[in-house]
């Protein structure tokens, strides 16, 4: 019914109601008219409870008009029409011919051969009507009347009784004749209780019917007789009492075992899941097939979660059917022996559930890998998949092999048809000539993976599909395949097959990389400017991860936990665990009253027991009201930069400086802004991951920003960890490894600072990105940010500790606004380095492993980094944080940062900033410009002349020309440029403005000879 249709039927009803009153409040009208007629005929037959009449349509009226339910005023209606009829038959009973014509008929066969009496059947039907109304069981109030007449007539006769008794035996042998029948009474009831619920038990009958005998006849036994049967009595009570004893103990021992391991695994599995630690916990995209997928993934989940509330309630049952039975009686026993055996049948209907549960479920795995193969393959092939899981689910899950057969068949065609077009395109180019490198070549943009080999079976080879509206082109000679940008592997031939470290980083790829192959890049020759591709990184390593296993074994762990606090009379239990890629984190919750300090400093008891090296308390967890029981696990998971690369919280970060700090222990991966931070110190012993540390944080930025919008200025006294970087566009000027010419150039760094300052506060702008918005709307030149890093801070310390240390005060107190960060790193954390206004000044920390916990509270100025593992295991703090964060760096090797700074060297653009600025960062307090000392110049440099040639020929000296030109890296070009000074050849730096040169072409014989 529509709301309007409910509002006109209410309206309805409620205009009934107002007719039937005034009816029968109005009666005088125009003689022998309706409303007269209808005014008799309903006094006539109701009597006084036609006045009652109209209620009900006006009360039905207004609920229906409000859309409210009838239920209730229905039963009460009935409840009231059976009171009101009941109440005019009593009427008639009494005053016969006043209750109306009805009452009259039905009482007067009645009322005429019993008088009075009939009376009793109106209160009857008077207490049903009530009943009713109240929503009781038939003849509720009846039997609860009878009883309490009974209870009165019973005391009235015990109190007759007792008051004879009084007089012939006086009154204590009354009362005591009265408390033993009433004993008998209670001890008869249990025992008939008892053998209701034990009717096989022997002794039972026979103290029944002693029992029932001794209430017989105690009437009739005087004083002495009395104190036996209470002595009898007392001993009655001491058998049941042993017996209900027993009773409960079996049963309680039955309650204790009921509950099976369904109940908890699924308990288990549903929080595995809640907390993303399941292979259902995650999420499928929206496609064809794998939303197919989705739709099963979350049924499963759903049916999860109803099988472990059902194991949740049932054990909480059990445990409150315990908890009763620890003090039991014969009333207990009455209540809980059927409910347990309700429960056990509950237990084995959960048990058949779960384990059909598990049937399906045992079928999910490989089915997303599946499902997103089929997405990528053609679409009709995906929509059969999608409609076979509608129709069937279970079915089609079981069948993984057929449709996984089905791909494999239609990966084979595509293959056969790419081979046909390769032929094809073969035979093309011998008669028009060779595709050159500039000719795009499509390739195979989709792959798949074979399904797990098992014992016996010959593996399946993947093959890659092309989309159906692509043009695949596959040479005739074998090669080795190219790694592309977006991480998925180019075969140049057949029969290469992908590999799933492949799958694993094209799933993480962006969708215009993995939808767009790039071409081979030439390998000689200069580049233009562009941000380092992916393919330059190593493949992501494939992993075959356990989770069950792993699984088990934190259970296992956390037993052991369990079972060592308890042994030293801790009242604490695991609740909880993460597993992270390098430790587990068991979140350990105190009884109350239960102080952290003591489980804190069990903490070489517990990594003895755990047999590990050590564990980290953390205690207590931030936003966590438990302590975290840090373990280290027995293999680690791989954490590579490339997978860090590639995750969305990195690539979609809108951090201005990002840098990738590692993979948390929930598994999530951090990333940091350096603008915010806004300097960095990393600080741990020797092997402990800090100068790969040092790199992640290179390539971060390397692959989200151009020379143009990011330069680095670096100081490495060792001379082997940053001079891998060493003429890469982003360097300002070389990698400085001199410690004697660091302090120069830190002053010089000063100076460039302040100079930063001096052109905001004539634009009027407060910090880098207020300066760069008002260059943008004149078209001016920006200032790019500017990072600053000392890979060794201990050495420059003990050559030019004030200079250091104050160029160091400086930029990080007035850096920050200027777009410039330090990142300082030391393998010495003394506080004879790590001086306290280095620490004031640079907030952000990042600890390795260290010796000692003094050397952590040097770095944190907390103790843990004692505790850490090694190998890239890292505590992260920065201003905002509660705590230090525990972290598992990324690894990126030395080849792939080879391979990063070859690409980036061959890069070639107009180096404004240095051409302006680059005098700043010298090597000189003074900051005077480049030095043109000859005996540091090698003029047998081969390039000299043609540097010169060039400059002549570009009317103008400038180092990027000479760059792109010749195809250098900046510190080449800049050193021919400083040569080409000393002779004469160009002018000195002039700012912003370009050299000029100062000889022509016939001159060149007199400075180079013919």
């Amino acid at each position: 019914m529509n709301r309007f249709d409910g509002e006109a039927l209410g309206l309805v009803l409620f205009a009934l109601g107002i007719f039937l009153a005034v009816t029968l409040a109005l009666p005088q009208m125009a003689e022998g008219g309706f409303m007269t007629q209808a005014h008799v005929a309903l006094l006539g037959w109701l009597g006084w409870g036609a006045y009652l009449l109209p209620l009900i349509p006006v009360a039905y009226g207004v609920l229906v008009f409000l859309g409210r339910d009838l239920g209730g005023l229905t039963r009460r209606t009935v409840g009231g029409v059976i009171v009101v009829a009941s109440l005019l038959a009593l009427h008639e009973v009494f005053v016969p011919g006043a209750a109306g014509e009805g009452a009259e008929r039905v009482m007067e066969p009645l009322v005429l051969p019993l008088k009075s009496a009939a009376a009793l059947l109106p209160l009857v039907t008077l207490t049903l009507g009530l009943e009713v109304m109240l929503r009781l069981q038939p003849l509720t109030l009846l039997k609860s009347f009878f009883r309490g007449l009974s209870v009165l007539l019973g005391g009235a006769t015990t109190r007759v009784q007792g008051a004879i008794e009084a007089r012939q035996d006086g009154r204590e042998s009354a009362r005591v004749r009265v408390a033993v029948r009433q004993a008998l009474t209670a001890h008869t009831r249990d025992l008939e209780t008892l053998r209701k619920l034990y009717p096989e038990a022997q002794p039972l009958k026979a103290q029944h019917e002693e029992v029932r005998a001794a209430a017989r006849e105690v009437r009739t036994l005087d004083e002495a007789n009395l104190k036996n049967l209470e002595r009898d009595l007392a001993g009655w009570r001491e058998v049941t009492t042993t017996f209900v004893g027993h009773a409960a103990r079996d049963l309680r021992e039955a309650v204790g075992a009921e509950a099976p391991e369904a109940g908890a695994d699924a308990e288990a599995l549903a929080n595995a899941v809640r907390q993303g630690r399941h292979e259902l916990s995650v999420e499928l995209p929206s496609t064809l097939a794998s939303g197919a997928v989705e739709r099963l993934r979350r049924g499963l989940v759903t049916d999860l979660q109803r099988l472990a509330g059902r194991a949740g309630k049932l054990e909480r049952e059990r445990q409150a059917a315990e908890k009763a039975l620890a003090k039991p009686d014969a009333g207990v026993l009455a209540r809980e022996l059927p409910a347990g055996r309700e429960r056990e049948k509950a237990w084995r209907e959960l048990a058949e559930d779960f384990t059909a549960w598990r049937a399906r479920e045992r079928h999910y795995p490989g089915w997303p890998d599946l499902a997103a193969a089929f997405d990528r393959a053609p679409t009709e092939l995906a929509a059969a998949l999608a409609e076979a899981l509608a129709a069937d689910p279970d079915g089609t899950l079981a069948a993984q092999d057929e449709w996984r057969g089905r791909l494999d068949r239609a990966q084979r065609e595509a293959l056969e048809r790419a081979q046909a077009m390769a032929v094809q395109a073969t035979a093309a180019s011998t008669v028009y000539g060779e595709l050159t490198d500039e000719d795009p070549v499509p390739a195979l943009d989709f792959d798949f993976t074979a399904p797990p080999k098992e014992e016996g079976a010959e593996p399946a080879v993947p093959v890659d599909l092309p989309p159906p509206d692509s043009v695949t082109v596959i040479a005739a000679a074998p090669s080795q395949p190219e790694v592309l940008p977006s991480g998925s592997v180019q075969a140049s031939a057949p029969s290469k097959p992908a590999t799933q470290a492949t799958l694993d980083a094209d799933e993480g790829s962006a969708p215009w990389e993995s939808a767009q192959p790039e071409r081979r890049r030439p390998t000689q020759g200069a580049l233009d400017l562009a941000l380092p591709g992916y393919e330059l990184l190593d493949p992501v390593p494939a992993t075959a991860t356990n989770t069950a296993a792993l699984d088990v074994a934190a259970r296992q762990r956390a037993a052991i936990i369990d079972q060592t606090l308890r042994h030293f009379g801790l009242q604490a239990k695991v609740v909880d665990f993460a597993r992270g890629p390098t430790v587990t984190r068991y979140e350990i919750e105190p009884a109350p009253g239960e102080k952290i300090s003591r489980i804190a400093s069990l903490s070489n008891d517990l990594a003895r027991a755990l047999a590990v090296g050590g564990v980290r308390v953390e205690a207590p967890v931030p936003g966590k009201s438990v302590i975290g029981l840090e373990v280290p696990n027995v293999e680690r998971e791989p954490v590579t930069f490339h997978q860090a690369a590639l995750a969305p919280t990195f690539r979609q970060t809108r951090a201005k400086l990002p840098i990738i700090l590692g993979k948390s222990i929930d598994g999530e991966l951090m990333v940091g802004d350096l603008a915010k931070m806004p300097h960095l110190l990393i600080a741990g012993s020797t092997g402990s991951g800090k100068s790969v540390c040092v790199n992640t944080l290179i390539t971060s930025l390397l692959y989200r920003y151009l020379p143009t919008e990011l330069r680095f200025l670096m100081v490495d006294p060792k001379m082997v960890e940053l001079t891998p970087y060493d003429g890469i566009p982003h360097l300002v000027r070389p990698v400085v490894t001199n410690p004697m010419d660091a302090a120069g150039v830190l002053l010089g760094a000063v100076a460039h600072m302040e100079r930063r300052y001096k052109m905001m506060s004539q634009v009027g702008a407060k910090n880098l990105e207020q300066f760069n918005a008002k260059m943008r709307m004149v078209n001016e030149a920006e200032l790019p940010h500017l990072v600053i890093i000392i890979d060794e801070l201990a050495d420059l310390m003990i050559t030019s500790p004030k200079e250091v240390e104050s160029a160091i005060m400086r930029l990080a107190q007035m850096a920050r606004a200027t777009g410039m960060h330090l990142v300082l790193a030391t393998q010495r954390p003394s506080v004879d380095i790590l001086t306290s206004l280095i620490k004031v000044n640079v907030p952000a920390r990042i600890a390795f492993a260290v010796s000692s916990s003094h050397d952590s509270r040097t770095i944190l100025d907390a103790v843990g980094a004692e505790r850490l593992t090694g190998m890239g295991d890292m505590l992260f703090y920065q201003p905002g944080l509660i705590k230090p964060v525990r972290l598992q760096g990324p690894y990126i090797s030395e080849v792939e940062s080879a391979r990063i700074t070859d690409e980036l060297r061959r890069q070639v653009f107009d180096d404004a900033f240095v051409e302006a600025y680059g005098a700043d960062f010298d090597g000189t307090v003074e900051a005077s410009g480049p030095t043109t000392d000859k005996s540091n110049m090698d003029f047998s440099d081969p390039l000299l002349r043609q540097a010169a040639l060039i400059a002549i020929e570009e009317g103008q000296g400038s180092v990027s020309r000479l760059q792109r030109r010749l195809s250098v890296g900046h510190a080449r070009a800049g050193k021919l440029m400083d040569m080409l000074e000393a002779m004469g050849i160009v002018s000195k730096h002039q700012g912003s403005k370009p050299r000029e040169v100062l000889i022509t072409e016939a001159d060149l014989p007199e400075y180079f000879g013919k």
